[in-house]
């Protein structure tokens, strides 16, 4: 059974069959397939995904609302926006990328914040096309850490991992361990770029409730504690799709939470960066690709359960260390060997 499971998950349309079947699309079909195909498949994609189309929809229903949009022309948008974003990811960071255009404000607040050596806190959303944002980081010269959730569809993971480390990004996943924020503050103490999605709950984090258009969502605490731990800037960064493989970076305004930061003051600063989602996305409400209930009142789902870990006896950060450190030196490893592997 669990193999026919598996077989089923492959097909499934968030599967790996069909990641690989994009993939070789976005890499060898020709440039007219390149160009026109996403519309089509984006748009069937919305009449028969059921679920997400409903979810979008409600999504957007306020975005749209208050501009007098059609929430479903939107929706429809959103979803050929998505394929195509999806198509120049895969193509980009497939054996045969093509140039891609990325357009970058002056002064970047994010070179600014790295000269100083305390690392960076990246916090971005399901918007635009964050992979190639991502990879846009790598040319800091520093290490860049992407954090996760595991895809939905666990047939695709591998692949998907695989992908994004091949780019020379560390993945680390934010719902396998309490170590994760360990090894993050590591990793900003060494002055590397550390980068979170905050418009969907994963693993242990706990969540806060801060308005945005109007009504109450759910943040994960976690990106802003790190801050306030780390002493490391916080920064909002958005990647708008402006064209074919073209590109925008846009900023928000860098914060620093003292360690002494209450929990009125992390909340402020939470509630900052919904502000700045919500222009983003009052802007271009067809790239925030957001497939789950995000509004509280809409039901979005609530922060999942702690699981229970296994604990040092010797609680603290030297008990963790060791674990940590051998951790570390694993995926290391793993990113040396298969930059080896492509050099050669």
């Amino acid at each position: 059974m669990s193999a026919v499971s598996g077989s089923l998950n492959k097909l499934r349309y968030d599967g790996l069959w069909w990641r690989k079947f994009a993939a070789l699309g976005a890499t060898y079909g020709p440039e007219w397939w390149k160009r026109y195909s996403p519309a089509a498949i984006g748009a069937l994609c919305f009449a028969l995904i059921g679920r997400n189309r409903r979810n979008a929809k409600a999504n957007l229903r306020r975005v749209c609302d208050q501009h007098g949009l059609s929430p479903t022309a939107t929706t429809l948008r959103m979803f050929v926006e998505f394929a195509y974003c999806l198509s120049e990811t895969l193509e980009r960071f497939g054996p045969r990328p093509m140039p891609v255009r990325v357009d970058l404000p002056d002064p970047d607040p994010v070179e600014q914040a790295l000269a100083a050596g305390n690392g960076i806190i990246i916090v971005t959303g399901h918007f635009g096309n964050w992979d190639i944002a991502a990879a846009d980081l790598l040319r800091y010269g520093r290490p860049t850490n992407v954090v996760m959730a595991h895809e939905q569809n666990q047939s695709s993971s591998p692949y998907v991992e695989r992908m994004r480390e091949d780019r020379g990004l560390n993945i680390i996943y934010s719902d396998q361990s309490v170590l994760a924020s360990l090894e993050l503050l590591h990793a900003l103490r060494r002055n590397e770029v550390v980068a979170l999605q905050v418009d969907r709950l994963a693993g242990v984090d706990t969540a806060r409730e801060v308005p945005m258009f109007g009504d109450l969502v759910r943040l994960p605490r976690g990106p802003f504690e790190l801050a306030r731990l780390s002493g490391s800037p916080l920064i909002a960064v958005f990647a708008p799709r402006l064209g074919t493989r073209h590109y925008e970076i846009r900023f928000g305004e860098a914060r620093t939470l003292p360690r002494s930061a209450t929990s009125s003051e992390v909340g402020e600063c939470m509630a900052a960066v919904a502000r700045e989602m919500e222009t983003i996305v009052r802007d271009l409400p067809h790239q925030w690709f957001q497939f789950e209930r995000f509004w509280v009142a809409d039901g979005a789902p609530e922060p999942a359960r702690p699981s229970r870990v296994a604990r040092p006896r010797n609680r603290g950060l030297s008990a963790a260390e060791p674990r940590y450190a051998r951790r570390e030196s694993a995926i290391r490893s793993r990113t040396v060997s298969r930059r080896r592997s492509r050099s050669s």
